[in-house]
């Protein structure tokens, strides 16, 4: 068996997408042979499929929020593993909205659902994803991790969490999409791996200038409700993480901010191992 280990199936902040850019944010731990989805942004299926993972060891999906780029794909990554001829429980988090989103998703495939039922003699889906929607605490456990939240900033989405996993002996917290927020240092407290999103200022102000019609409205959510590289670099500072992740970019990386202008931004507030997450790449733990 491989050793255990976390995959970034996506890495880019928001859902837009440009050819050959990176994905959506979505990651996946794989504990004892088993995948634990964290967030399911557009792309998460196929990236799990070139990741080299197996639906059938699909353990549970956790979502940290309701904005696209980390449920867009929730339902297809759902329905995927289903039509592969899943026959076990896969469990569901998500905050307030979790309900909502699988409701109306499962109508919309009722019609391809009913065929295949009939025609194929596959388990109604539903069955198979017990799904229930957190708040702050812990939120799940089996015999291989235990996954607590704690609600982060991240205007105007109200029902926001960070989620912390202690599996094989380690503590992966992933801090979501948040504004600068003390209280998470104190949630990631001596973190083995702090996986933060962050926004390179001067790319992010590129960004909004060359979206014009909605560059103050840009520009403002950002300012509220992300996190600069500095202010990444600030938490895991507080928190004394032993190794910060850097995910969830703003800008993508490319044209208008490279891998060393993330790095080097970081680096003005952090003296820790830093890593610069990119689609498909893998870290020990």
């Amino acid at each position: 068996m491989r050793e255990d280990r976390l995959i970034f199936l996506g890495t880019k902040g928001g859902a837009a997408l440009v050819r050959d850019g990176a994905w959506p944010t979505s990651h996946v731990l794989v504990v004892a042979g088993r995948c634990y989805v964290i967030d399911a942004g557009l792309g998460v299926v196929r990236q799990y499929v070139q990741a080299g993972l197996d639906f059938a060891d699909l353990a549970a999906v956790f979502i940290t929020h309701h904005h696209s780029d980390h449920n867009l794909e929730l339902g297809g990554l759902l329905y995927t593993a289903w039509n592969t001829g899943l026959c076990h429980e896969v469990a569901i988090r998500g905050p307030k909205g979790l309900k909502n989103l699988l409701r109306h998703f499962w109508a919309s495939q009722k019609f391809d659902i009913d065929m295949r039922v009939g025609d194929e003699g596959l388990m109604e889906p539903m069955q198979l994803f017990p799904y229930e929607e957190y708040s702050a605490g812990e939120i799940y456990t089996d015999a291989h991790m235990r996954v607590s939240a704690l609600r982060v900033l991240h205007p105007p989405v109200a029902e926001c969490y960070a989620l912390k996993v202690e599996a094989a002996g380690k503590v992966i917290v992933f801090g979501a999409d948040t504004r600068f927020y003390p209280p998470l240092a104190e949630f990631a407290k001596s973190a083995d791996i702090l996986v933060h999103e962050a926004m390179y200022v001067p790319g992010a102000r590129k960004l909004c200038a060359a979206n014009k019609a909605i560059e103050p409205n840009l520009w403002a959510h950002f300012e509220s409700s992300h996190s600069s590289c500095e202010d990444a670099g600030r938490i895991a500072s507080l928190a004394g993480c032993k190794r910060l992740v850097i995910n969830h970019h703003v800008p993508q990386i490319g044209a208008l901010a490279s891998r060393a202008d993330y790095e080097n931004a970081v680096r003005t507030t952090y003296q820790g191992e830093v890593i610069i997450a990119y689609d498909l790449c893998e870290i020990a733990i």
